[in-house]
This record gives C-alpha cells, structure tokens and sequence, in this order.
C-alpha cells in the first residue's frame, strides 16, 4: 500500500528529473496524471508522495482534487531539478485551493551526513525559524516565501521547533533518527490562523 504509482513514463537515466505532489491543506487530495488512469491519494498520515524520476524538459500535467475542488497543474522540470508540488488551502474560505511549486538542485550529497531542507510556503510566518527544542541552536533560518534552504546534518534522532517573529508555534515535530545519505524536508504550511509544519523523506521512487 505505501508503495507509489508509476505517474508519467520516466526518461532516460542521464536525462531525468524529479517530481512529487505534497497535501500541505487539511483535506485529502487525489493526484491524477493527464492521459492515464493512475492515480494516488495524499492525507495527514502519508503528506507527499515519492519522487518520481521523469523525463527532462517534457511538461507533465494532472490534476489535483482536495475537498472537493479541481485544480489542473502542469511542470516542466529540468535536467536533475527535484520539483515539489504543493497543495494548500484557499486563502478564503470557497476560493479554490492554492498550488505552489519548488524547485531544487541538489548539489551537497554526502554519504555521511543527512540532509534537511526547509520549504517556507506561508508568509505570514514572519522570519520563519527552524530550531532544536531545548537547545539554544538554529537549524534554519532566512527562507523566503516560496522558497527553500537546506543543510547538511549528523544523522541522529533530531526534533525541531518552529518560530515565527521569534515566538515559538505549535509543539516540536519529531523526524526521527536521520539516515546518513537520505534527504528529508520540512514544510511550513498555513493551517487557519495560524502556521504548522509538517515533514517528508525526500525518496526516489524506484
């Protein structure tokens, strides 16, 4: 059940790239590929998907459905870019749900050390902040809206604590014991009035 549904026909090996879907909102949401029947279900339990390998410079297109609103969308991603695409809340309560792409380039693989990104996708967090609860460190900081940040990490069991204008929000999040050589993210989503993250191992699809 957790394994992922072969969405688009994947490119060639030296010409691929990357992309998954994330339910960064508060209701289920159905992904869809144009031109196929495959499809896969995103919830609270199980936020984003894999990523899935592509062909390079070939638009993909589907739709997304949450709470009972359709949204069309449609990337093309480049040689080795690994792309997320987010679904969130509308902004107003009828308005039809929000869709945010981010985009990377990996370029810090170390087989000794994890990675942790972290995706600022609401900015009314001001001077969102990543922090170790209980420890005076930051892990991430200075991301601007829409975008991401990563770091290189020791892989041990980590915690981390979001701040917004530096007052802390919601409880600490919990990502487990780190795998030297894996890659997870952190995603900062609005959750009503206020902010709340959430996080995703940053898996290939095999």
């Amino acid at each position: 059940m957790a394994a992922d549904i072969p969405l688009y026909p994947t490119g060639p090996a030296d010409d691929a790239s990357f992309v998954r879907f994330v339910d960064g909102g508060s209701h289920p949401v159905d992904v869809s590929s144009a031109g196929s029947n495959a499809r896969l279900t995103l919830d609270a339990a199980r936020p984003a998907s894999h990523f899935f390998p592509i062909a390079a410079g070939k638009p993909v297109a589907g739709t997304l459905t949450a709470g009972g609103a359709r949204e069309d969308v449609s990337a093309t991603v480049q040689p080795g870019e690994f792309v997320s695409i987010v679904a969130l809340d509308a902004a107003q309560k009828g308005a039809r749900s929000q869709v945010v792409t981010v985009r990377e380039k990996p370029d810090d693989f170390n087989a000794l050390k994890a990675s942790v990104g972290f995706y600022n996708l609401d900015a009314r967090c001001a001077a969102p902040t990543l922090r170790v609860p209980g420890r005076d460190i930051v892990l991430l900081d200075g991301v601007a809206a829409g975008q991401g940040k990563r770091r290189q990490v020791n892989p041990v069991a980590l915690s981390v604590q979001l701040s917004c204008a530096g007052q802390p929000v919601g409880q600490p999040l919990s990502l487990g014991t780190l795998v030297a050589g894996q890659r997870y993210t952190v995603f900062l989503v609005p959750a009503g009035v206020q902010s709340r993250i959430f996080f995703a191992n940053d898996a290939v699809s095999r």
